[in-house]
């Protein structure tokens, strides 16, 4: 899995700067004290030569894309994920967290097993986390992810391509926005991702697409969105402090990267993972509980209708009003259906589904053929029914970027796209419903 990469050599350097040095977020990202020497990792102030740029929060009037100022970011890096990838990479130290083969590797983070200071996989470990080494990580990886069925039953798995991804430095339609297919973004890392902390779980950002999704009251005390049940998250908190205080929770706090999406804590009122993700995908979820919505350009051929969606953000015993649900009704957590938990409650019941429940964050392997492949077409009396794809993949005007394609070639296309989704075709619902 390991291969040699242009900007090895600058995450070997990160990974020396970050030795011994106190972690809120975890590694360079946030809990900056008055004298911190995170910034060095990653920024210099007169010697930066990387093409990377960045978007002021405010700009003026006319402002583009052309007019940005340099992120004076170490390195040669080019892109943004490029940059992050330098320690987030496959074959990088700099940390453990491998989302582009999505798995847990070597790096400054290590299992328990693992003593600190010690070797792990060959890198000094820093830090301790409850994640099993070798595990595919919860969000899955862009370009290749575990083939999850088989790390269910037997804990080993074959990494395979992935047939769909947040795809990372390319126009992508952003599904669900608004309410037209017209909308599109250049994803990267940190559209999401706040490198330098935010108050909400696994740095997500607290502003995303022009919708407050998290953030700090003026006193500086955090308004977090997304939380987790992880060993000492900082939940009582309301989110991650700043400065020495971030940093002293993080002496306490303990990831873990590998155990599955059950690790979100459930929404409430209105704050959850699925909430926030309706910052981009805006019409798919609704804090009011309506599930349907306005005429959407977003199905290929169909043009615009009105749209249904599945809910979120509720409890499985909620949803025995409309459907009965037979997932986990024996009352033990069932692995393969990662809901997110409320901690208390007396049966896992009470648990809730969100957006991670059916799809990964940031890449799939999930095949898609039969009826997981199909398009929307009109009989001769003017009513759509499915038609099955004569190409693999899900109807090819859904893949409407090049998907990341092996590491050795970044640039091959896949027809279709299996949505992010967990396991093959539409085996996310026979998990819960059980039919």
């Amino acid at each position: 899995m390991k291969r040699i990469s242009l900007v090895l050599v600058l995450a070997l350097a990160l990974t020396l700067v970050f030795v011994g040095s106190a972690y809120a977020n975890f590694g360079p990202h946030g809990g900056y004290i008055d004298d911190t020497d995170a910034c060095a990792g990653c920024h210099r102030a007169h010697t930066s030569f990387s093409e990377v740029t960045f978007r002021p929060r405010v700009v003026p009037p006319g402002w583009n894309d052309a007019d940005n100022p340099s992120a004076l970011l170490v390195g040669s890096a080019a892109t943004m994920s490029e940059f992050c990838n330098a320690c987030h990479g496959d074959s990088a130290p700099g940390a453990s967290t491998n989302v582009v083969a999505g798995l847990f590797d070597g790096g400054p983070s290590a299992p328990a097993a693992v003593t600190v200071p010690g070797l792990n996989d060959g890198v000094v470990t820093m830090y301790q986390t409850a994640s099993t080494f070798g595990a595919p990580l919860n969000g899955g990886g862009f370009v290749q992810a575990a083939n999850l069925p088989d790390w269910e039953t037997s804990a080993t798995a074959a990494y395979k391509a992935v047939t769909s991804t947040h795809s990372m430095e390319q126009v992508g339609i952003l599904w669900g926005a608004g309410s037209s297919v017209s909308q599109t973004l250049d994803l990267t890392c940190t559209n999401c991702h706040d490198p330098h902390g935010s108050s909400n779980y696994r740095l997500l950002k607290d502003d995303v697409n022009g919708h407050a999704v998290g953030g700090y009251f003026p006193d500086g005390s955090p308004n977090g969105m997304v939380f987790s049940v992880e060993t000492n998250y900082p939940y009582a908190d309301n989110g991650w402090l700043k400065h020495a205080p971030g940093q002293a929770q993080m002496q306490a706090y303990v990831p873990n990267y590998t155990s599955g999406s059950s690790q979100i804590r459930a929404g409430v009122n209105g704050s959850s993972l699925s909430a926030w993700c309706s910052a981009c995908h805006e019409q798919y979820d609704d804090q009011a509980g309506n599930y349907d919505y306005a005429a959407y350009e977003g199905g290929g051929a169909v043009g615009a209708q009105d749209r249904h969606r599945h809910p979120v953000d509720i409890t499985l015993a909620q949803g025995d009003d409309i459907l009965q649900v037979a997932a986990q009704a024996d009352g033990v957590l069932d692995r393969k259906i990662p809901l997110e938990v409320n901690p208390g409650v007396g049966s896992v019941r009470q648990n809730q589904l969100g957006c991670l429940t059916c799809h990964f964050a940031h890449g799939s392997n999930a095949s898609m053929s039969g009826w997981g492949a199909a398009h929307l077409e009109t009989n001769t009396a003017g009513v759509w029914g499915p038609v099955q794809d004569t190409t693999p993949g899900v109807d090819p005007d859904k893949a409407d970027v090049l998907a990341i394609g092996p590491i050795t070639d970044p640039n091959v296309p896949i027809d279709g796209s299996s949505a992010l989704l967990r396991v093959d075709n539409r085996g996310v619902c026979e998990r819960c419903h059980d039919k």
